[in-house]
C-alpha cells in the first residue's frame, strides 16, 4: 500500500528545553560500570618428542626405500586428531564465552547487542510500518505514542478526546516513517556518524537539561533507554546533515511584514487577562520562531517529496 500523507513533524531527539524527549530523531540509563571479561585462550596442545630406537629407525629407512610407504600414513592421521581436539576445546571456550557475555547483558552490566540481533532473527518483531523494504516494529511505534501522549497532556491537551487521539496516533507512526525515510536518503550518501560525535551530543544533552540525574529522570519518565537515545542521537546527526545539504535554506528572510503580521495574531488570539509585551521587547524571538517556521515549510515539502517516490506500507 502506497501512502504519502504528510506530516509537520520532523525527527527530532531530546531537546534543550522542558520539551525534553520525543522519540523520532527514540530515546532507563543503563549501568555505567565497566566490566572486563576474563581472558580465555584454547589449550595448547604439544606432542611428546619422538623416541629414538635403532630398530624403529631400520624399519623406517626400509619402509622409506619401498615404493608404498604406507607406514607413514600414521603422521597425519594424528595430526588431524590433534586439530579435531583443538578445534573442540576452542568451541567450548567460545560457548562459554558466548554464555557469560548473555548472562552480563541479561544482568544489564553490559550491551553489546549482538543477543538482540540474533533474537530479533529468531523471533522477529512484528511491524507497524515498512518503508522500501526496512520494518519499523510494533514496539517503537508503541514507546512513540506514549511518548507524545505524555508530551500532549504535560502542554495542556485533552488526551481522552477521540480526535487527539487519532492526531497522536498519526504523528507517531508519520514521525517514524519519515525518520526512516531521510536515513535512507543520507545513507544513499554515505553518510556515517562516528562515535565521538555521538558521545559530544549526549554530554550537550546532559548539560542542557541540568545534569545526568535529570537526563535518567526523564528518560524514566518517558521509558526510553540509554542504547535508544543514543541510537536517536546518532540518527538526528545524521539526518541533520543530509538536511543541510538537500534543503537549502540560506535564502529565508524575515521581513517586517511577517513581523507585524505575526505580532497582530499574537494580539489578537491572547487570553482574557494575558498581557503581550510590545513588539520591540519580543521581537528577536519572534523573528527566530518565524525563521524556523519557514525552515521547517521547507522540510516539510522535501519530505513529501521523497515520500512520493518511496514505498510505505503502514500495518497498524
Amino acid at each position: 500500500m502506497q501512502e504519502n500523507n504528510q506530516t509537520n513533524d520532523t525527527p527530532n531527539t531530546i531537546t534543550d528545553s522542558d520539551n525534553v524527549v520525543t522519540r523520532g530523531v527514540d530515546t532507563t540509563a543503563q549501568d555505567t560500570n565497566e566490566v572486563s571479561l576474563p581472558v580465555m585462550s584454547a589449550p595448547v596442545v604439544s606432542m611428546p618428542e619422538a623416541v629414538i630406537d635403532p630398530v624403529v629407525t631400520e624399519t623406517v629407512t626400509a619402509v622409506a626405500e619401498t615404493e608404498t610407504p604406507t607406514v607413514l600414513l600414521a603422521a597425519p592421521v594424528a595430526k588431524k586428531q590433534v586439530l579435531l581436539q583443538y578445534g573442540i576445546a576452542t568451541v567450548v571456550v567460545l560457548i562459554m564465552g558466548a554464555g557469560l557475555t548473555y548472562a552480563l547483558e541479561q544482568q544489564g552490566r553490559i550491551h553489546t547487542g549482538i543477543f538482540d540481533k540474533i533474537s530479533s532473527i529468531v523471533n522477529p518483531a512484528p511491524a507497524a510500518a515498512i518503508v522500501n523494504g526496512t520494518k519499523i516494529s510494533k514496539a517503537d511505534y508503541d514507546k512513540n505514542l506514549t511518548q507524545l501522549q505524555t508530551t500532549a497532556k504535560t502542554q495542556g491537551a485533552d488526551t481522552a478526546s477521540e480526535a487527539v487521539q487519532t492526531e497522536i496516533k498519526k504523528q507517531a507512526i508519520d514521525v517514524l516513517v519519515n525518520t526512516e525515510l531521510l536515513r535512507q536518503e543520507a545513507r544513499k550518501e554515505g553518510a556515517d556518524v562516528t562515535e565521538e560525535q555521538i558521545e559530544a551530543r549526549y554530554q550537550e544533552i546532559i548539560k542542557s537539561i541540568g545534569g545526568e540525574d535529570k537526563l535518567k529522570e526523564k528518560m524514566t519518565e518517558l521509558n526510553i533507554t540509554e542504547p535508544a537515545l543514543r541510537k536517536d542521537i546518532e540518527g538526528e546527526i545524521l539526518i541533520q546533515g543530509h538536511l543541510s545539504k538537500a534543503v537549502d535554506t540560506s535564502k529565508i528572510t524575515v521581513s517586517e511584514k511577517d513581523l507585524n503580521d505575526a505580532y497582530a495574531q499574537i494580539k489578537a488570539t491572547q487570553a482574557t487577562g494575558v498581557t503581550v509585551p510590545p513588539l520591540t521587547e519580543i521581537k528577536a524571538q519572534l523573528e527566530a520562531q518565524l525563521k524556523t517556521n519557514k525552515e521547517q515549510e521547507l522540510v516539510n515539502a522535501y519530505i513529501t517529496k521523497i515520500r512520493e517516490g518511496a514505498k510505505i506500507e503502514i500495518l497498524i
